[in-house]
């Protein structure tokens, strides 16, 4: 009866449809109207309705309109100030206020809720016998969620509140699902972080190659498609790669884990180096959905040989500092992305690379970032960044991340990662 007389409201002030849509959303089927109801009805049976008024009689008069519309849960208060401290103890999911109140009134109770972000999203339900435009103005600009007239129509009255607990509750919903969101994104985003070197790791490959290993890995949404890696293949040499799939967000992270699971489960050989880059290749396109690849370079440094070699699947183009190139140099870049095709092919490219070199890997996100301040970050500025001319003083990684930053604007529109091999020695 009670449920019955809150949906006659509703249906009244022509809510039906919000209603059912409500009722949907609180965890049954839309084919299921009884338990839709059910829910609905311990919705209303739960939630707790504080009524400012301070007028004994009129509060005893919403009582009764309320506790016949199936409200069960109702405090009350005589005036603003008691109301706040009501407010602060009892946590109400609606507030009923009237406005011509002593010591504190209907608006400055308003203003004072919403001064605290605690209480940004309580719905208050204003009494009011306005009729202008500006007290109502007034009325709203103060912080009311919504008005019911006076004298009170019980009917309105039950619409009004009916439809408003109706939003906070979904309001409520949704916080939890954002807030699930949020702890599974975090999840997914220490999963991918852990794919990649951490700090000991990273720690002791450069004290066992004797190499600095500088990195900047950054996703332009919750989570990317980009990842790095450096590990060692034996004594003598240090493998690393860079990869970027198309996109980014949840579909990208998803591939960088498809990847680590093809090289979690074969072997790299830098004897047969071209030969691995193509069997990953082949399970990568098995793998990925249809237009889903991604760019990459990987190979490794050789310090008995003093030499890097490298394949290319149309990554950006790397850039070598070393005696034999002391202004830069950009090395070769190409193939065709990984996952693309099945049949692809790639070759091996070889460098010198001895003391006081330098090796820079990047994602397209550094020479691609729309909205720069200058139309692109070209390759003569990450040479100027890289080679010392915009800033002589300090460690060319550094210069070059903090030069992209001065004149890209953010939030970046793609994933940005950066690495930096160097061998201490003479230039």
């Amino acid at each position: 009866m009670h449920l019955e007389a809150s949906k006659n409201a509703l249906a009244r002030y022509g809510c039906v449809r919000t209603m059912n849509f409500i009722q949907s959303q609180a965890g049954s089927p839309v084919e299921d109207p009884v338990r839709a109801a059910a829910d609905l009805d311990a919705v209303m049976r739960d939630s707790r309705i504080l009524v400012v008024d301070d007028q004994k009689i009129v509060r005893e008069l919403l009582k009764i309109y309320l506790t016949n519309g199936g409200y069960e849960n109702l405090l009350f208060a005589g005036d603003g100030d008691e109301a706040l401290d009501m407010i602060a103890a009892e946590d109400p999911d609606l507030v009923v206020l009237d406005l011509q109140m002593p010591r504190m009134n209907g608006l400055d109770v308003c203003k004072a809720l919403r001064a605290d972000p605690k209480y940004e999203l309580l719905p208050v339900l204003v009494q009011t016998a306005a009729d202008s435009a500006k007290d109502r103005a007034e009325i709203f600009q103060s912080g009311a969620t919504d008005m019911v007239g006076k004298p009170i129509n019980d009917a309105e009255l039950l619409a009004r509140v009916g439809i408003h607990l109706q939003n906070r509750h979904m309001l409520n919903q949704l916080s939890l699902y954002r807030e699930k969101m949020e702890r599974d994104l975090q999840q997914a985003r220490d999963m991918q972080h852990q794919i990649m070197p951490g700090a000991r790791a990273l720690s002791g490959l450069q004290e066992q190659y004797d190499i600095e290993i500088k990195s900047h890995f950054q996703t332009c949404d919750e989570l990317g498609g980009d990842m790095w890696n450096v590990w060692p293949v034996d004594e003598a040499r240090m493998g690393f790669s860079i990869i970027d799939f198309t996109g980014h967000g949840v579909v990208a992270s998803l591939n960088t884990f498809r990847f680590q699971s093809l090289v979690a489960t074969s072997t790299f050989d830098p004897e047969r180096q071209i030969e691995y880059v193509e069997t990953i290749n082949r399970k990568l396109h098995r793998m990925l959905p249809s237009g889903q690849f991604a760019t990459a370079i990987g190979g490794y440094i050789d310090l008995s040989s003093d030499v890097i070699r490298y394949t290319a699947a149309a990554g950006p183009k790397p850039f070598l500092i070393s005696p034999a190139y002391p202004d830069g140099a950009f090395l070769k870049s190409a193939g065709r992305p990984l996952g693309m095709t099945g049949d692809s092919s790639y070759e091996e490219y070889e460098e010198a690379f001895p003391p006081g070199s330098s090796l820079f890997l990047y994602s397209d996100a550094l020479t691609e970032t729309p909205d720069m301040i200058n139309p692109i970050y070209d390759d003569d500025r990450m040479r100027a960044a890289l080679t010392g001319k915009i800033d002589p003083s300090g460690h060319p990684f550094d210069v070059i991340l903090a030069d992209f930053f001065d004149q890209a604007r953010e939030p970046l529109n793609d994933d940005l990662t950066m690495i930096m091999l160097t061998r201490p020695g003479k230039s």
